[in-house]
């Protein structure tokens, strides 16, 4: 069995709205991390990340998903109910869409399963080196993995911010899902962001701010600090949900659990 050690940080960065999403949820020995990043005019991806996520919230209250098919389902899910709020908003808002990254832990059998939709990322991180990420549905990932593109020149291309598949959009999508749920470890840790969040960050610099950090809380801070001091003055929203996970020891071999099972703001 695990403990948990989790918090959030969003930020409007210099956008006149936050269109980002953020929420943890603890249902009977499970938890739920979502994010979402949202775009559409006059705030309406506000809106679409808004209703992904609690789109997600609600399914996973009523069954945790057990397997990858499960998971794939709330995504879709999410992705409907997007494309129904679509209906009731103004012109404007009418393409609103969104990204999403969902972690689903099971905390008594210590698994993990993980999905997204566009290019918002999940992290995981063992012994402190990046041991896994998500690969973003977009149009640079695709030129860097068909060799058109060298990965150092992804974040300044043009195309960066093109997705090839996101929430709400009139078109088929099939959400990536974890295959099989993961075995946790000890001291594993998970950082969801949106591109706004990864865009000024190196893998490198989220495992320096992971070591040098005593909660969670203080490592998302450490590393929003590092965007903020690096932002154009119209930087995008930034937000990320952080995760430690500390196993449980039997009652004789128990540890002191003084800050752990918090939940940073």
């Amino acid at each position: 069995m695990f403990s948990l050690e989790t918090g959030a940080r969003s930020f409007a960065g210099g956008r006149e709205y936050n269109e980002d999403c953020v929420a943890i949820e603890h249902v009977r020995g499970h938890c739920c991390l979502a994010l979402s990043d949202g775009a559409g005019g006059h705030a309406g991806g506000a809106v679409a990340a808004r209703v992904a996520v609690d789109k997600i919230l609600h399914g996973f209250r009523a069954r945790p998903p057990a397997d990858a098919e499960d998971l794939a389902e709330l995504l879709l899910d999410a992705h409907e109910a997007v494309l129904a709020a679509q209906g009731t908003t103004t012109r404007a808002e009418e393409a609103m869409h969104a990204t999403i990254v969902v972690v689903a832990i099971d905390t008594g059998a210590g698994t993990a399963l993980w999905g997204h939709v566009g290019d918002s990322r999940l992290y995981l991180l063992r012994r402190g080196r990046v041991l896994a990420t998500t690969r973003d549905d977009s149009v640079v990932q695709w030129m860097v993995e068909s060799g058109y593109l060298a990965a150092e020149q992804a974040r300044s291309h043009p195309n960066k911010n093109r997705l090839l598949a996101a929430l709400g959009v009139d078109a088929e999508i099939q959400p990536t899902v974890q295959e099989e749920p993961f075995a946790l470890e000890d001291g594993d840790a998970f950082l969801l962001c949106t591109d706004g969040w990864w865009d000024g960050l190196t893998g490198s610099q989220i495992e320096v701010e992971l070591g040098l950090a005593p909660s969670v809380g203080s490592w998302l801070d450490a590393m929003a600090a590092t965007i903020a001091q690096k932002s154009a003055p119209d930087h995008d929203n930034y937000s990320a949900i952080g995760c430690w996970l500390l196993r449980l020891r039997r009652p004789a071999d128990a540890l002191p659990t003084t800050g752990l099972n918090r939940e940073t703001p």
